[in-house]
């Protein structure tokens, strides 16, 4: 990646052997891990020469990972590039750059947060919560202006709670935030077609900064990063890997000096379960994802078998609880509540 390189290693077995077809599976699940955990437009392989055919095959356009083939240019705007060099000395080390993140919450401020089923508002007066509210949204609506006016709209109805004029904003989103706070592939856009996404949606919260709230500072990080920085902040020391459990799922990781990975922290697609027969994620062509165990739908699908009184449309195997968009499992959320 721009920043960094993540570099590990797997015992595999090589052609021939009856454990090999298991380790170039194990071996592709493990970069689709560190992809989404780190992220990166480069894949560089060393090893046994079949393995590494079968492996470059599978991460090409077309195979079996060209969900990330695909996705990963759109974060980092470059050409996914897969190669094999000929020596573990050729190998590229690993390199890490952390990134800080200010704490300071003085003045008027506001915050909001990017989740799949509601954009979440907070209103701040020196570090005191005065007004928070959540907005139910439709991710799935491919109108760019949608998304811009309701966002802006809940942001200034929680703004108007405080004394004065926003002096700065911090948000949070699902997806791969840019260091400058850019949506370079945020996943609560879609259905936003590709260039109008790279013209209306990766500047979104720049643009609303400088046209809706005078230019004030504003900064962006993932959804995951700002649960784990709110962790650090309560127990009061770093080391610390924070989860957030919401309509999908993110984490992030908080070193000892307080500092941040740098990774892209997309942990809701990393492989979770390996079992063939797992739930699908309808937002990737993937099964098992962390996001269908960790988030708001493995609540939903267990909700009957934990006695929640449910209609037809909201049983797991219904194709609305099967789709990308969030509302109907919001809804079942608020049963299962109910029933607590």
């Amino acid at each position: 990646r721009p920043d960094g390189c993540g570099r590990d290693r797997l015992p595999v077995f090589t052609a021939g052997h009856e454990g090999f077809d298991a380790s170039v599976f194990l071996a592709g699940e493990a970069i689709r891990y560190m992809l989404w955990q780190r992220g990166g437009y480069k894949l560089t392989l060393f090893g046994p020469k079949e393995v590494c055919e079968a492996i470059t095959a599978a991460y090409s356009p077309g195979g079996k990972y060209d969900f990330e083939v695909k996705t990963m240019p759109k974060i980092y705007s470059t050409k996914w590039v897969v190669s094999t060099v000929s020596s573990l000395e050729a190998l590229p080390e690993n390199k890490e750059a952390p990134v800080h993140c200010g704490k300071v919450a003085s003045g008027c401020r506001i915050a909001f947060d990017l989740g799949k089923s509601d954009v979440k508002t907070v209103a701040v007066k020196d570090g005191e919560v005065l007004d928070s509210a959540e907005t139910e949204w439709d991710v799935t609506n491919a109108d760019p202006q949608y998304h811009y006016d309701l966002i802006v709209k809940a942001m200034k109805d929680t703004a108007a709670k405080l004394p004065g004029p926003v002096e700065a904003i911090g948000g949070s989103a699902t997806g791969a935030v840019s260091a400058n706070s850019e949506a370079t592939w945020c996943d609560c856009f879609p259905n936003v077609p590709p260039d109008v996404y790279q013209k209306k949606v990766v500047p979104i919260f720049n643009n609303i900064a400088k046209a809706e709230f005078g230019g004030v500072p504003i900064k962006v990080i993932n959804d995951g990063e700002v649960t784990a920085v709110a962790g650090a902040h309560m127990v009061g020391e770093g080391c610390l890997f924070g989860i957030s459990l919401g309509s999908s799922e993110g984490s992030g990781y908080v070193y000892e000096d307080g500092s941040l990975t740098g990774w892209i922290n997309e942990n809701a697609y990393n492989p979770f379960d390996l079992n063939p027969d797992a739930p699908g994620n309808p937002w990737s062509p993937h099964r098992g994802d962390a996001a269908m165990y960790l988030g708001q739908r493995a609540a939903t699908r267990l909700a009957k078998k934990g006695g929640v009184d449910l209609p037809p449309e909201m049983m797991p195997d219904h194709p609305n609880m099967n789709a990308a968009i969030h509302v109907p499992h919001a809804q079942v959320l608020k049963k299962i509540q109910a029933a607590m």
